[in-house]
């Protein structure tokens, strides 16, 4: 790859790069680190790949980003890295901070680019420094965030609080790739007891379909029911034809096989769904000490927040950049 040079200046920054490369520049700390972003079809799986951002404390946090003005500051980097120039006069990428306003102006014709436009982040009251730090304490933490927990963390009201963290939640949906390999495919019951009907069918409780690659990522679902008229067709649009599927001997599987599946059931030997059964009992257990009790109505957007942090496990620590990537390019 060739060299890439940025120049850094006080009150302004100049960002020429190649297509499909550009360099961010964080100078929060004593020293510089470069981030290397592509832009392509497959960005998220590419930047997951290719970052190389070194684990973070909430001390280097602090060093990071001190204030708001440092977080506006990235999320300019971040927003504008693909552009090599400007989008009004079209002359190379020469922007200067604007002074009162959250904005950015074109040194050439004056074209004002606003970083928070479009994002989580924009028309909030909240402080862009909190709304940070809510993401760092998303991408340190193994077991996910409670509502009580941000209030107490980012001094802000319950329902603030709650608002915050849902509006992450629902940009950390998957990135709609297909699994492929071997494949284990199992479906779980989710909440507490409840009287009546115990089991499949009983009141109250929502209904799992889950699918997870041997030692890869996982797609997780919440469903009606598990009737094969609703499963099937989650399979044939997660999986890639011609994968090995391995599921237990729930009659909803039967004729996997004549949908370009490689289907078969558990023995208790070599053929298993362990890695699902222990995805499942991980995310209860998770959910149990961190929420205590989720509705039915929001389990979709914690499913998606755990399922993130597992498909991303082993970069954690990278997390905090490509969890905030995510929310900017999910925008």
């Amino acid at each position: 790859m060739k060299s890439i040079m940025v120049k850094y200046f006080p009150t302004y920054y100049t960002l020429g790069t190649p297509p499909l490369v550009s360099l961010l520049v964080i100078s929060q700390l004593r020293f510089c680190k470069a981030v290397i972003a592509l832009t392509s079809p497959s960005f998220m799986r590419i930047l997951a790949r290719r970052l190389k951002f070194w684990g973070m404390n909430i001390i280097e946090f602090n060093a990071r980003f001190p204030d708001s003005e440092a977080c506006l500051h990235d999320l300019f980097l971040r927003q504008s890295c693909i552009m090599m120039r400007c989008k009004a006069c079209n002359e190379p990428f020469k922007y200067y901070r604007v002074k009162n306003r959250k904005a950015y102006v074109c040194g050439s014709c004056g074209h004002q680019f606003y970083p928070m436009a479009g994002t989580i982040f924009e028309g909030s009251t909240t402080e862009l420094y909190k709304w940070y730090y809510l993401i760092y304490l998303f991408s340190s933490s193994k077991n996910g965030v409670s509502a009580k927990e941000i209030e107490r963390q980012v001094k802000v009201t319950y329902k603030t609080a709650w608002r915050m963290g849902h509006q992450i939640r629902k940009l950390l949906a998957d990135d709609g790739l297909k699994l492929k390999g071997l494949v284990e495919i199992d479906e779980s019951l989710y909440g507490g007891k409840s009287h009546g009907k115990r089991g499949w069918g009983a009141e109250g409780r929502a209904v799992l379909f889950g699918m997870i690659e041997r030692n890869g990522k996982v797609r997780v679902k919440v469903v009606p029911n598990r009737q094969k008229e609703v499963i099937v067709p989650i399979i044939k649009k997660s999986v890639e034809a011609k994968s090995l599927v391995h599921t237990d001997n729930y009659k909803g599987y039967y004729g996997l096989g004549l949908h370009s599946f490689k289907h078969r059931k558990k023995d208790g030997k070599d053929i298993h769904i362990n890695s699902m059964e222990g995805y499942w009992g991980n995310f209860k257990k998770s959910m149990a000490g961190t929420h205590t009790w989720v509705s039915p109505k929001h389990l979709q957007n914690y499913l998606d927040e755990f399922q993130f942090r597992y498909n991303y496990r082993k970069k954690t620590p990278k997390m905090f950049d490509l969890m905030l990537q995510h929310i900017i390019i999910r925008n």
